[in-house]
């Protein structure tokens, strides 16, 4: 493995490492319909609008990122420049739009927002002081591009009105299935998403998936447990039918005395070996969401931790103040920091549409917290 000190041939970033299709604003639409129709549809429901996606917290945190002092240049870029704490809010999620049982499987989620971030941002957030990581428990994205995204898409909004029981013995019936391909050593990428092994939500490690600016490079942004009280539960089974929202419950139930620290890392994309190479010939696509980044090429690297210390995880306030008034989006960014590729481009008009709606339904006011003092207790 390659050590930070060495020097690789490191992805430079520039407008050009994007390739924009001519029709995408067609598709970026489209999604932007299909996720407001599944927000009116469980607004219906539930007679309250929530997210469109990640509809479900499991808890709330307040913490400090700080960089790791020192950093090797290509490291030492954006937010992670200089050894500076920064607040930070956490929001583990699973990624339906509906309010299903914990014990139904689905891939989790983590976002993070980090205050008092100064420097030029990206247009849609001038004059914010804050940036956002939006992650999955995964490698790399369950679809290619837009269009891929929005047949996902599709694929939650037609099964909204299927019963929770149904979906629930889908999940066990996938989680079985996959132990066994597991057990022969053939996991499957679909199966891992709808029927994932039920362990501890705080054991898990996040990642952009979808590649952003890094400085004067480009990379993917990841969250990994760093305290030994995270590792050791990591893939430990627990019983998620012991209760609805067991989830909050654990993470409830952990910070009541412990401190924890996770590890933020990254993985730079390498520069392809021929300026020529088609998008699916090139290691580190940018355009190509599914394909997961080679490690063994570009390891990714530790370059700063999260600490949080004990705390009321999911207190009615901070609950209402971080769902109801909150949104987290990749475009809550710096400059620096700019998402990259489809996939990420058609958050961008999506995830607007979708607080819009939220906080005028819920006749709630939006915020976006310039300190940590907004965040309730």
């Amino acid at each position: 493995m390659k050590s930070m000190s060495e020097a690789p041939n490191y992805l430079t970033y520039s407008p050009e490492v994007e390739t924009i299709a001519p029709d995408e604003h067609v598709t970026f639409d489209e999604l932007s319909r299909t996720m407001q129709h599944i927000t009116r549809h469980m607004a219906t429901r539930y007679r309250h609008a929530y997210r469109p996606v990640h509809a479900k917290s499991h808890g709330v945190l307040v913490g400090t990122l700080e960089a790791l002092p020192n950093l090797p240049e290509p490291f030492a870029q954006g937010l992670f420049a200089q050894a500076t704490p920064y607040p930070v809010i956490m929001r583990f999620s699973t990624n339906p739009g509906d309010m299903l049982a914990d014990n139904v499987s689905s891939p989790r989620g983590l976002a993070l927002k980090v205050l008092n971030v100064e420097g030029p941002k990206v247009e849609s957030h001038l004059g914010k002081t804050t940036q956002d990581f939006v992650c999955v428990n995964a490698a790399a994205f369950a679809a290619p591009d837009p269009k891929g995204f929005l047949e996902q898409l599709k694929t939650f909004d037609k099964n909204l009105d299927t019963p929770e029981g149904v979906k629930h013995a889908v999940s066990l019936g996938a989680r079985a299935a996959n132990a066994v391909l597991k057990a022969v050593h053939l996991p499957s990428a679909t199966l891992e998403g709808i029927g994932a092994s039920a362990t501890h939500i705080l054991g898990e490690s996040f990642s952009t998936v979808a590649p952003l600016r890094y400085g004067r490079y480009v990379a993917k942004v990841g969250f990994a447990p760093g305290s030994e009280n995270l590792k050791k539960l990591t893939g430990t089974a627990v019983d998620l039918g012991a209760d609805y929202n067991a989830l909050e419950e654990m993470i409830k139930k952990f910070f009541r005395h412990e401190t924890a620290i996770w590890e933020v890392k990254v993985q730079l994309a390498l520069a392809p070996k021929a300026s020529d190479l088609e998008e699916k010939d090139k290691d580190f696509p940018i355009e190509l969401a599914n394909k997961e980044w080679p490690e063994d090429k570009s390891p990714w690297q530790t370059v700063a931790h999260i600490t949080v210390t004990p705390q009321d995880t999911y207190s009615d306030a901070r609950q209402l103040f971080v769902d109801e008034r909150l949104s987290f989006n990749p475009w809550h960014a710096l400059e620096v920091h700019r998402p990259l590729g489809g996939v990420m481009r058609s958050r961008l008009k999506a995830y607007e549409e979708a607080i819009k709606y939220r906080v005028q339904r819920n006749e709630r006011q939006r915020a976006e917290p310039a300190t940590i003092d907004e965040v309730p207790a």
